[in-house]
């Protein structure tokens, strides 16, 4: 919490900053302004406090000499011998001072003294002013140029993306400011967008090969049967069905309804999976998995094979849905055990936050056109029909409860490997 709240605090930092800088830019320029122009009057206008100091001279001859000399009446300077009170001046010159103030008035000035005398008035009433308004626009104007406009434009941009239903894209933040915060959020809100429509793709694409798959499947038991229905049909119009006959007919077409009715269950079934939740609850690693693969491995003992567990990563207590896992393993083990022929293999994988199951069997393997329409439902090579195939379709249904997903592939041995991924939510 103390490190958004330090980062949500950064965006008035630096319009506090800003302000205070420009505040400060702008009082040196004025106090620089200000100081100038008033050297500038101080030289157009002569200082109150200079004077003229008047000399004027007369020798014994009659010749006169005049003098002037200009300093300030409170700066100290060096003057020529003065005749003190009472003191009879040389027989042979007679010396005069007079003190006359120098004229300071604006009036006395020149019209081009004038000129600039009044523009240096002027600028030190505008120049000050001019500086606070430039300031202010060009404060304003940095803090929204690297501040503002680059989280807005990329804030519209995505909107942009999102109306167009495009969402494969990435928002880069900016800053780490609040803006730069609701670019992150935003960004998090565009990937959950991007999931759950990936999930909703995935759904309906589900939909559609089972759709599909059951189009299919109910294709053959509905052939059969008007095949039968037909036959029946034209052997009545000949007369040449037997007792005997009928009964097989019949017989036949009772197994293609039983048939018909366990993949409408098996349907129901399915359904009634895709709306199940997932619970987790704590399970501890590696000893719960041990155990519940112990009771769904009996099936394959039963059988005289071997089953081998390997359980990889530290030991602790991880977060998953129990009933979902048993039902997962129970599926995957009932497919091995009609295909395997001596043994299979399950191992276990825990590394982070993620639970890798790998089953391999030393069956024949899947088929190459199961490995290439291995997104299908149905996963059923049982010639003789006896099997629908639900088995890895209900264990992946069951992974995508749980944010999972399954593979198929061949082992190097050639048996089937069936590989779940599942990410452990964290523990409430």
């Amino acid at each position: 919490m103390e490190k958004v709240n330090r980062k949500c605090a950064s965006i008035k930092k630096s319009f506090v900053t800003a302000v205070s800088v420009t505040l400060l830019l702008v009082f040196l320029f004025s106090a620089a302004t200000l100081y100038g122009c008033r050297l500038i009057q101080k030289r157009l206008l002569p200082d109150s406090n200079e004077v003229w100091l008047q000399t004027r001279t007369t020798y014994a001859d009659g010749t006169v000499t005049e003098g002037s000399q200009r300093f300030q009446l409170d700066v100290p300077a060096q003057l020529g011998a003065l005749v003190s009170d009472g003191d009879m001046c040389a027989e042979e010159e007679q010396v005069e001072y007079t003190i006359e103030m120098i004229e300071s008035s604006f009036s006395m000035l020149s019209p081009s003294r004038k000129l600039l005398y009044r523009g240096t008035q002027t600028a030190m009433a505008v120049l000050p002013l001019f500086y606070a308004a430039a300031g202010i626009a060009l404060c304003a104007w940095w803090f929204y140029r690297k501040k503002i406009a680059p989280p807005v434009r990329i804030l519209t941009d995505a909107i942009g993306h999102i109306q167009e239903s495009d969402l494969d894209f990435e928002i880069k933040c900016p800053g780490e400011d609040e803006l730069g915060q609701l670019c992150i959020m935003f960004e998090r809100m565009r990937q959950v967008l991007y999931e759950n429509n990936r999930q909703l793709w995935r759904t309906i694409e589900d939909q559609r090969l089972l759709q599909a798959s059951v189009a299919h499947d109910l294709r053959n038991p509905i052939t059969i049967l008007e095949g039968y229905i037909e036959s029946l049909q034209n052997k009545l119009s000949l007369e040449r069905l037997t007792p005997q006959k009928l009964e097989h007919t019949l017989e036949n077409m009772s197994i293609t309804a039983k048939r018909l009715e366990r993949y409408t269950d098996c349907m129901r079934d399915l359904h009634a999976l895709q709306k199940t939740a997932a619970c987790p609850s704590r399970l501890a690693y590696p000893d719960g998995l041990n155990q519940l693969t112990e009771s769904v491995s009996m099936m394959l003992r039963q059988k005289n094979m071997e089953v081998d567990v390997v359980c990889r990563g530290a030991p602790r207590e991880i977060f998953i849905d129990q009933a979902l896992l048993a039902r997962i393993l129970e599926n995957i083990f009932s497919n091995a055990s009609r295909y395997a022929k001596t043994s299979v293999h399950i191992s276990f994988l825990l590394e982070e936050n993620v639970l890798s199951i790998e089953v391999v069997d030393d069956g024949p393997g899947f088929s190459a056109g199961v490995l290439e329409k291995r997104a299908i439902t149905f996963y059923s090579e049982d010639a003789g029909e006896k099997h629908l195939g639900l088995g890895l379709a209900t264990a992946r249904i069951l992974c995508q409860k749980q944010k999972g997903q399954i593979f198929l592939s061949n082992s190097p041995s050639g048996g089937a490997c069936v590989r779940i991924r599942i990410p452990l939510p964290p523990e409430n």
